[in-house]
C-alpha cells in the first residue's frame, strides 16, 4: 500500500512525539527510586511531601502514556472517543488492533495501566494530604520494576511496525 506524502509526514511526526514523550517518561521513570530511598528514610513529618511528590510522578506517567493514546488516536485512528468515558476506551483501543495500525500495548498493559488511569482521577480529586504512602509505593514499584520497560519495548515495537 502506497501512503501519501501527508500520509508519510504525519506517520514521520508521530513517531518522533512518541519518542519524545518515551523520554519524559523516562526521565520520571529516574526519579521513582531517589523518591522511595528518600520517603523511606524521612521523618514523620515529612511524609506529607513525598505522598505529594510520588502522586505527582503517578500522575505524570499515565498522562505522558495518555498523550502518546492520544497522538495515536488522532493521527491514525479516526480521532478520540467521543463518550464520556473516553479515557477508559481510549485505554482499550490501545491494546486493539485495527484495520489502520497495530496494537500500540499488550492486553496485560493495558489491565496493568487501568489502575494508573483510576489513580491519575483520584489525585485529581483529593487533598494531597489524603494520599496513602504505602498505596503509592506498590504503583511506583510496578513501574519501576517492571510496567515501564514492558510499555517502552511495546512502544517501540510499534514505532518500528508503523515505520
Amino acid at each position: 500500500m502506497k501512503k501519501s506524502t501527508n500520509g508519510k509526514i504525519l506517520i514521520e511526526t508521530l513517531i518522533k512525539d512518541i519518542r519524545q514523550e518515551i523520554s519524559y517518561i523516562d526521565e520520571i521513570y529516574l526519579q521513582i527510586e531517589p523518591l522511595i530511598e528518600a520517603a523511606e528514610k524521612a521523618p514523620l513529618e515529612e511524609k506529607a511531601f513525598y505522598n505529594r511528590a510520588a502522586g505527582s510522578i503517578l500522575h505524570d506517567f499515565y498522562t505522558g502514556l495518555e498523550k502518546i493514546f492520544c497522538d495515536v488516536a488522532n493521527k491514525i485512528d479516526s480521532g478520540l472517543p467521543k463518550k464520556e468515558d473516553w479515557h477508559i476506551r481510549l485505554l482499550k483501543g490501545m491494546a486493539e488492533e485495527t484495520n489502520k495500525r497495530p496494537k500500540v500495548i499488550s492486553l496485560k498493559s493495558m489491565e496493568e495501566l487501568k489502575e494508573y488511569l483510576g489513580f491519575r482521577h483520584l489525585f485529581r480529586n483529593i487533598y494531597g494530604a489524603q494520599l496513602d504512602w504505602d498505596r503509592l509505593k506498590i504503583l511506583l514499584l510496578k513501574i519501576r520494576d517492571e510496567l515501564w520497560k514492558r510499555l517502552k519495548e511495546e512502544l517501540v515495537l510499534f514505532l518500528d511496525k508503523i515505520k
